[in-house]
């Protein structure tokens, strides 16, 4: 991974935040980083290290979480394993980059999909650059390894977090599938579980989604028939039960859905679940929805 003229990235400023752009070696495309951390310095280099997705939007606000945590560590003297919050977002977005989002968040289309009806990206080569290119740019950075890595994903995002979990979960701990686009090629992911358990074996996974995400009074028909042709609500449902049965109690299954929330709004609140899990020590392995827990053997 190469680093292109730091001018590039000199526009943009925020607070707690450090503005990287990079470029994938293989693809040649770049990208722009958006660098949080937190933690004393004594205590050396970040151990953890969480990567949101769509980082030009998710990245300022879980910054901000990340240092309120600090703050709160600070004042009550508890001690804050040091960390450290990486957004992947685009040079040149204000929020999101439609097109490279696809290009990197959807996987090629599954044969048998129709591909005037429906978008296809290259997935498997962004997930090898986050594998194969970021995180050893980010430890070759601070000079050491990361011990706990967690990644961040919404709506096309949170399809592509779950598509890395089933396909090449790599050295990753974590992952916060949220708002996830099931509805994709007719739903082609839910036909990817299988290997769900060996997957997730070990690892914590967040799946998050807005309970106003469906029709709501005053949508017009347009709206009301594309939410009943997604059936997202549906679609999350089915995914939730498919992992609680395929999972053990050696997965940390965590299943929820935000009242009040819609699509877009679901980011803020699910960012501060996959914050706080960045900022605390791992917890004992859970398989938990909203109304069921599942008890250790």
């Amino acid at each position: 991974m190469q680093t292109p003229d730091p001018g590039a990235s000199a526009a943009l400023q925020l607070p707690y935040v450090q503005v990287q752009d990079v470029q994938d070696t293989a693809s040649g495309a770049v990208r722009r980083l958006f660098i949080s951390r937190a933690g004393h310095p004594a205590d050396g280099p970040a151990q953890r290290l969480l990567i949101l997705l769509d980082g030009n939007l998710s990245a300022p606000p879980a910054a901000l979480m990340l240092q309120t945590h600090a703050d709160r560590s600070a004042r009550i003297a508890c001690g804050l394993p040091p960390c450290m919050v990486v957004g992947v977002g685009y040079p040149d977005a204000r929020f999101h980059d439609r097109a490279r989002r696809v290009q990197d968040f959807l996987p090629a289309l599954p044969p048998g999909r129709d591909a005037q009806a429906w978008d296809s990206g290259a997935a498997d080569a962004f997930a090898d650059f986050l594998d194969g290119q970021l995180l050893p740019w980010l430890e070759a950075q601070q000079g050491s390894t990361l011990s706990e890595i967690g990644l961040y994903g919404h709506s096309y995002g949170g399809l592509f977090t779950l598509y890395k979990l089933l396909r090449q979960p790599g050295r990753f701990h974590a992952f916060f599938s949220i708002s996830p686009s099931l509805w994709w090629a007719d739903g082609w992911l839910l036909t990817q579980l299988t290997e769900a358990d060996a997957r997730c074996r070990g690892r914590t996974v967040y799946l998050g989604i807005g309970a106003d995400e469906r029709a709501l009074p005053g949508d017009d028909a347009q709206r009301v028939a594309q939410h009943a042709h997604r059936d997202v609500q549906g679609r999350f449902a089915q995914l939730a039960t498919e992992l609680q049965s395929r999972t053990g109690a050696d997965t940390r299954l965590q299943i929820e859905t935000l009242a009040g929330e819609d699509h877009g709004s679901v980011i803020y609140p699910t960012l501060t679940r996959a914050v706080r899990w960045l900022t605390l020590a791992p917890p004992r392995a859970r398989n938990t929805s909203p109304d069921t827990a599942r008890p250790a053997p």
